[in-house]
């Protein structure tokens, strides 16, 4: 058999009529009347189309012709009647031809993101079926023999053109993966409730203003999504679903909690985000079994105590001045963004498996030093407040590798008179394990250049002279902190040293200029640039050293190593 393109690993070929012809190499060569696309670096209208057929990590026959930008449904496809999966998806395919029945060894069928409009009635022949995605296509029913596909577990119809779906859906008995979300869906037949194994249901971006009654009676529900619908309440009998573990309600009109979640024994995954929820009453924070609460996007004042094995917790987004989450034990991740906080959360300080805090957008003006007990915390964003000073307990902090304080007023450090430029801080991340040398020697960043020095530098011994911009950003540094430089930023930006050290960028430690003024910040550019052309600042070793342009930085670096072999304990560069 001829060399194979590295991308696939086993070719087949096909025949309609003519061949088979054998080649020098003893391969056999079948030739089809019209090949299914021009080669692409070939003139040769003639040469013989090769498919890559290969079986899958399942074990399954495999044929994928995905992005060939395929007008018609590739006709020499259908001879591979022992063909198990087929993938056909993100073509231009049109429509489906019924020799498709012949097919009858197929379990998957991927054909989404094409232009089909119908589906033949052959396909019931596939009776293997197991999977079907139509996902993205321009269907708007189905065959009526839909139900003889027994064997079918998952059946994807999402963005298609449907306004409701056909009763004999219901004789699906093995269909656990029902999906069909953006279609127009108002209503859907009552048999929808027969289905007796079915796990997964999503009916999200439809147009149900009232949740349909068949639902409630699929008792067999997990995970139901219904994101994007008009739902303004949801009915009494959805309580019924008691093996329901997920549950997405977000953008509807719900004003409030429905009571009917409560009594969800099994619920632990909930979704409110995005609808008019004002308040979250004592009898749903009692609610024990939740462990992941999206509330966010909502017009919620009050948020009563409660939740005691809440995990995950996003309320940013909402009208609150005040949060209690002294009874959540186990929380790990806390979002209360862009509210009316002037203070950190209530009882946080009792939340000891507490990961991430994001508290960027409030109104928050100091950080209480106990915020230190928080020994397991790795994020803290607190960009966007009111603070004035900069928390020196962040220092202590050994595990956090994430912390912002951009768009504040900080002015100086916390427990110090002195001024910090610049005025607002950045983004702080982590250094695993601060080097002995960063701990001995001040690291001299963004200072203004010294005048050009005569005849021999700094020894490295030498105590230098600090400015209070280098004082405070050396304790930062022996801490295990690195400040990175992060231009035309508008978001916090995560950066961590050791992938840094892998995708081999270099290690900057600059402090970000963020002040308020984009004019002033300009011109400081500009004035930083012009003394940068006459003053280089060059960091190495753990030492910086301010040199004129004009020194023979080869000689000088001769001299200072000599120097410093003569007389190791000397403390002044010779003049």
């Amino acid at each position: 058999m001829s060399k194979l393109p590295s991308r696939f690993s086993t070719w087949n070929t096909v025949t309609t009529k003519t061949g088979p012809y054998r080649k020098k190499d003893g391969s056999v060569v079948y030739r089809t009347k019209r090949p299914l696309a021009r080669p692409r670096h070939s003139a040769r209208s003639q040469q013989p189309t090769r498919y890559p057929v290969a079986k899958n990590q399942k074990g399954l026959l495999e044929l994928k012709l995905c992005h060939y930008h395929l007008i018609e449904f590739p006709k020499d496809v259908l001879n591979f009647t022992g063909l198990q999966h087929l993938d056909l998806s993100h073509n231009v395919i049109q429509e489906i031809p019924g020799a498709i029945g012949r097919m009858r060894r197929l379990k998957v069928l991927h054909l989404h993101d094409n232009k089909i409009s119908r589906l033949p009635e052959t396909l019931s022949n596939c009776i293997h079926l197991e999977d079907i995605n139509l996902t993205k296509n321009e269907l708007s029913s189905l065959p009526q023999n839909i139900g003889a596909l027994k064997s079918l577990q998952t059946f994807r119809l999402g963005e298609n053109r449907f306004e409701s779906l056909p009763h004999d859906i219901s004789l699906l008995g093995n269909l656990k993966y029902l999906d069909v979300h953006g279609n127009h869906l108002w209503y859907l037949p009552f048999a929808l409730s027969l289905l007796g194994k079915l796990h997964y249901l999503n009916l999200a971006d439809n147009k149900f203003e009232h949740l349909p009654l068949p639902v409630c009676h699929i008792t067999s529900l997990k995970a139901l999504q219904l994101r994007g619908n008009g739902l303004a309440n949801l009915p009494p009998d959805f309580d019924s679903l008691k093996q329901l573990r997920e549950v997405n309600l977000s953008f509807n009109k719900l004003q409030m909690i429905p009571s009917s979640i409560t009594n969800l024994p099994e619920l632990k995954y909930l979704n409110l985000a995005g609808n008019k929820i004002r308040h979250v009453s004592h009898h749903f924070a009692s609610f024990a079994k939740l462990r992941v609460l999206h509330l966010q996007g909502n017009e919620i004042e009050h948020f009563a105590e409660g939740f005691v094995h809440m995990r995950y917790l996003n309320v940013s987004e909402n009208r609150l001045y005040t949060l209690t989450v002294g009874r959540m034990k186990k929380l790990q991740h806390l979002n209360a963004s862009f509210n009316q906080l002037d203070n950190i959360p209530a009882g946080l300080l009792s939340c000891p498996k507490l990961e991430e805090l994001k508290l960027n957008g409030n109104k928050i003006q100091v950080i209480p030093h106990e915020i230190i007990q928080l020994q397991k915390l790795r994020v803290l964003d607190l960009g966007n407040n009111e603070l004035t000073c900069f928390p020196q307990v962040i220092d202590k902090m050994v595990k956090l590798d994430y912390f912002n304080v951009r768009g504040n007023f900080i002015k100086q450090r916390e427990g110090s008179p002195k001024q910090v430029w610049p005025q607002s801080f950045s983004v702080m991340v982590k250094k695993d394990k601060p080097s002995p040398r960063s701990v001995k020697t001040p690291i001299h960043v963004n200072q203004k250049p010294k005048k050009a020095m005569s005849g021999h530098n700094q020894s490295a011994r030498k105590k230098p002279r600090y400015t209070t911009q280098s004082q405070h950003l050396d304790e930062l540094l022996q801490n295990g902190f690195s400040l990175r430089h992060i231009e035309n930023g508008h978001d916090s930006v995560m950066h961590h040293y050791k992938r840094e050290e892998e995708l081999g960028h270099p290690h900057t430690r600059h402090i970000v200029e963020d002040g308020q003024n984009r004019r002033q910040q300009a011109e400081r550019r500009d004035q930083v640039a012009t003394e940068k052309a006459k003053h280089r600042l060059d960091i190495q070793d753990g030492f910086s050293t301010f040199r004129s342009a004009d020194t023979d930085f080869q000689l000088l670096g001769i001299c200072n190593q000599v120097e410093m072999l003569l007389n190791k304990q000397l403390l002044q560069p010779a003049m």
